[in-house]
């Protein structure tokens, strides 16, 4: 059993709630993306998905928040810490919704990316990057959630 992904999808489940809530505090967002990036870096299913995403990092910013998180991540590995907003490394720009649906499993990135819903700062290369992340995310979520379900039965 992976305490990690009992976390994982603990946490997904409350970024779902939320983003079917129309009125989610900004605030909030930022503390709770934290907790699923951090658990999907205790997830082996989300680990590695990410096997083949080359390794960076970014600098991904709430921007109706004032929050900031700093994300590692590719070949195998996630890790994810709160940072200043004007830290050092690419900055990628998003709405609390935007991250919440992103990196909470709700909102596809081809969607988020093809509709411009993130800025990225710093280029295009940056900018493919957390799409590859985002995707392979999602990828690691679903099946982090089919795991989880086998284990408990459901």
């Amino acid at each position: 059993m992976s305490g990690g992904r009992v976390e994982l999808v603990a946490a997904l489940d409350d970024a779902a709630a939320r983003a079917a809530r129309a009125e989610t505090d900004p605030a909030s967002v930022a503390p709770l993306l934290l907790r699923i990036l951090t658990a999907a870096g205790a997830t082996p299913e989300v680990t590695d998905a990410l096997a083949d995403v080359p390794a960076a990092r970014a600098l991904l910013r709430v921007t109706d928040a004032g929050a900031a998180i700093e994300l590692s991540a590719g070949e195998g590995r996630i890790a994810a810490e709160v940072a200043d907003t004007r830290g050092t490394g690419p900055k990628i720009d998003a709405s609390a919704a935007t991250w919440l649906g992103l990196l909470g499993g709700t909102l596809r990135p081809w969607l988020a990316f093809t509709r411009g819903l993130v800025v990225c700062r710093a280029g295009l290369n940056e900018l493919r990057w957390i799409q590859s992340v985002a995707d392979r995310l999602q990828r690691g979520y679903e099946r982090a959630r089919a795991a989880e379900a086998a284990r408990s039965g459901r």
